[in-house]
This record gives structure tokens, C-alpha cells and sequence, in this order.
């Protein structure tokens, strides 16, 4: 997948307020189909001298993640987000690079200056359309999320929040929701 080392993805996120069940019977119904099941084992690192990464005034925007979904699949990513003028995240600039072993890199990070700062696990259910990749994520200590990706990269993320809506989903009102963050937040009362 060398055409996902350097990519800008155009996503929403929303916290939903419903069981994955019915979740699951609203794509159905869009259109999508299901694809696969994953767990995803986060750790965020930020550099502890030059700050690089680290959440300010309690808000994760760009990230450098350790990430296991499975013993063929793990990788270090970094994002760097993209906000219009009115501080709406309109894509986000991603570079992904394969690893052999958690453990190592951590330890290499660890010594170039970055540390872990949280852990963030989640299960999650993809389904695909024609237009788009849905990803309903189950965090853990957190809550119910429903992420859309656009695969044309033509479609902005104000038209995938008028397509989420049109799902009738009970869902939170920020459609820039980052499930990192709030788990930050959380964590730290």
C-alpha cells in the first residue's frame, strides 16, 4: 500500500447515541457493505522538550501515533490537520510508516524525546459504498462513534456531514469529533 504513505483523507467523525445493531441496519439500508471487523491499539506519543505533538489547552490536533491492529499490522502515523477559516477540519495530511515491533519503536521514539501520553483502544465495524468507507468504532471508557471517509476526493466534509445526517442517526452535534481528545479530557478528571 505504498499509495497510503503519503495521503490527505477527507473524514468526519460524530459521537452516536445508539446500539451498534441499529448502526449496522442504517448502512445496510444506505447501501453499504460490510467489510471486516478490527481492533485498533493506540499510543500517542508527544516530545516532551519541544512539545512536537503534545495536546495543548487540552486539545489533540496534529498526532504521532503507535498503532497495533494485528501481528501484520502495525505502523507508526503521523497527521497533520487542516482547518478552514472558520477552525472546521477540512482534511488531514498523513504519512504512514510499517513496522516490525511496538515494543522497538516506542523505545527508539522514547529515546529521540517522545513519550506516551495515552492509550486509546477501540473495536471497530467497516463498511464501504460506492462513495464512502464508515467506520463504527466502539471506545473504550468512552463511548459510540461513527467515522465517514470519502474515497473521491472531490467530496468535501461539509457534503459528508449532510449525508451522515440524512441517516437520522441520534447523534452528538460536532462532526470533527476527536475521540483522542476527549479521552485526554476524560482521563484527566
Amino acid at each position: 500500500m505504498e499509495g497510503d504513505k503519503y495521503k490527505k483523507d477527507i473524514e468526519i467523525t460524530c459521537e452516536v447515541f445508539e446500539e451498534v445493531s441499529n448502526i449496522k441496519k442504517i448502512l445496510e439500508n444506505k447501501g453499504f457493505h460490510y467489510v471486516e471487523e478490527f481492533a485498533l491499539d493506540d499510543i500517542y506519543l508527544s516530545n516532551c522538550n519541544t512539545k512536537q505533538f503534545a495536546p495543548k489547552d487540552e486539545k489533540i490536533t496534529d498526532t504521532l501515533i503507535i498503532r497495533y491492529v494485528n501481528e501484520n499490522d502495525k505502523k507508526i502515523i503521523c497527521k497533520q490537520r487542516n482547518y478552514d477559516e472558520k477552525g472546521f477540519e477540512i482534511s488531514t495530511d498523513k504519512s504512514v510508516l510499517r513496522i516490525e515491533n511496538i515494543e522497538d519503536a516506542e523505545r527508539l521514539l522514547n529515546m529521540l524525546g517522545y513519550v506516551r501520553y495515552l492509550r486509546m483502544i477501540d473495536k471497530n465495524y467497516r463498511y464501504e459504498s460506492d462513495n464512502c468507507i464508515a467506520y463504527i468504532q466502539e471506545v473504550a471508557n468512552l463511548g459510540t462513534f461513527l467515522e465517514l471517509e470519502a474515497k473521491n476526493k472531490e467530496i468535501t466534509a461539509k457534503q459528508l456531514v449532510s449525508y451522515l445526517q440524512s441517516f437520522h442517526l441520534k447523534t452528538g452535534t460536532k462532526f470533527d469529533v476527536r475521540k483522542a481528545e476527549m479521552l485526554y479530557k476524560k482521563i484527566g478528571e
